[in-house]
């Protein structure tokens, strides 16, 4: 099922919120909390396309000060830094383990402990093993 895209724009009018949408002519709402503006959104435009509302997708722009722009963008990059450094771990991780690297050495060569290595998973199945002793790579001793 295809999804179409939308725009909420949202502006405060004392008490309430206006929904204005302008890939509809006409079309605006008002909520009494923002939190409301997507769900009454999508089904007023289901309404006045004659469309199912679960191919509807909104997208919530409430008209807010600079600083909230700002914090949401800030915000944006940290998650997507966040999403870069894990996926780089997991890299760096399997190359170690590949390369025979023990699971302490992997963890100081990262600056993680012993739980945040484990939190990216297990070595891959074809690392080799050694006496569950002595930890191996990328694994604690007994395991």
């Amino acid at each position: 099922m295809e999804t179409t895209k939308f725009t909420a724009l949202c502006e405060r009018a004392g008490r309430w919120w206006t929904i204005r949408v302008p890939q509809v002519d006409g079309l605006t709402a008002q909520v009494r909390s923002l939190d409301q503006a997507e769900i009454i959104a999508r089904q007023t435009i289901a309404r006045a396309l004659g469309i199912p509302p679960e191919t509807i997708k909104i997208e919530v722009l409430p008209d807010a000060p600079v600083q909230v722009a700002h914090a949401l963008q800030v915000r944006r990059a940290a998650h997507q830094a966040v999403e870069a450094a894990a996926q780089a771990t997991h890299a760096a991780l399997d190359a170690l383990a590949r390369d025979g690297y023990a699971f302490h050495d992997a963890a100081i060569m990262l600056s993680l402990s012993p739980a945040e290595v484990e939190h990216y998973g297990p070595a891959p199945a074809d690392a080799p093993r050694q006496s569950p002793t002595i930890a191996g790579p990328l694994q604690l001793a007994g395991q």
